[in-house]
């Protein structure tokens, strides 16, 4: 079979940051275990492959597990953002920890908490429920949330200029229908895009795809925004084609891909680049 690599592979330089981080606090507390609050990145792969490493993921309600630690353990923040009442809670309990926020997850939050400080309101873009959503919500009451399925009840909205902005992994081709209705209501709204890069570059290069292509892989965990994205756009572009999303390559083998002659695969911004190469190779041999 054919097939062609879509590019950037392999981690985004925040989840790059955020695995560099836990290592570090592994490397500084050698005789301590290693907590991370909730999955360092959406891949289960990655999450794996850590705790083979011996770090211990925590995988319930963030505040009940927090409250579960001891004075000196050691605790990882994740890549994804969190409410700045944890880092109350662990400088109470005296815990040591390490920050793997993404830098610009964390470049949304100042923003958003400087629009708090001036007396403005926020519409957050973002999905319900997801860690970089509430960690945005958590900031302030003066936070709405825009959520991409449910969209938003204009009446909590009371600011004739609010900033607008949104979760870094969205559908960059979809975000100025948000930004179109915003706008509608508010038009002095004041309009902020930020898709990262990672996000944005992979989703171009997924439009890219050479329309001969009868199989496009995307490979990436299901929790992950950036990689469900990538699915989404290859599943509208390509109607011709069979578009699937595997985790891993036991997941592609259980799918009848017969017949296919050129394939394209494509990854998520958390997705280990071994996971990709052992799927690239497999269809190769096909």
């Amino acid at each position: 079979m054919e097939v062609a690599l879509i590019k950037p592979q392999g981690f985004c330089s925040g989840v790059t940051l955020a695995v560099k981080t836990a290592k570090k606090a592994k490397e500084e507390n050698p005789e301590k275990n290693i907590y991370i609050l909730g999955m360092l990145a959406h891949n289960q792969i990655l999450i794996d492959d850590l705790t083979k490493e011996g770090f211990i993921t925590l995988s319930g309600n963030e505040f009940e597990e927090i409250n579960k630690l001891n004075k000196g353990d050691v605790l990882v923040f994740t890549a994804h953002g969190h409410d700045s009442k944890l880092d109350e809670i662990a400088k109470e309990k005296g815990l040591i920890t390490y920050d793997a926020t993404c830098f610009k997850v964390k470049d949304n939050l100042n923003k958003i908490k400087e629009e708090v400080r001036s007396g403005h309101q926020v519409i957050y873009i973002g999905q319900q429920g997801h860690k970089e959503a509430n960690a945005a919500l958590a900031v302030s009451k003066n936070v709405s949330l825009y959520d991409t399925k449910l969209l938003i009840n204009y009446y909590l909205i009371t600011d004739e200029s609010p900033l607008v902005i949104n979760q870094t992994t969205l559908n960059f081709y979809e975000l100025h229908k948000y930004h179109e209705d915003i706008l509608r209501h508010f038009p002095k709204a004041r309009i902020e895009n930020e898709i990262c890069n990672a996000t944005r570059l992979r989703q171009e290069a997924i439009l890219k795809i050479e329309n001969d292509t009868d199989l496009i892989v995307i490979v990436g965990h299901q929790k992950s925004s950036n990689t469900n994205k990538l699915y989404d756009i290859a599943l509208a572009n390509y109607p011709n084609a069979q578009v699937i999303m595997v985790n891993k390559l036991d997941e592609l083998k259980e799918i009848n891909i017969e017949g296919k002659r050129k394939a394209a695969v494509g990854s998520g911004a958390s997705t280990p680049q071994y996971i990709v190469d052992e799927i690239y190779n497999y269809l190769v041999n096909k």
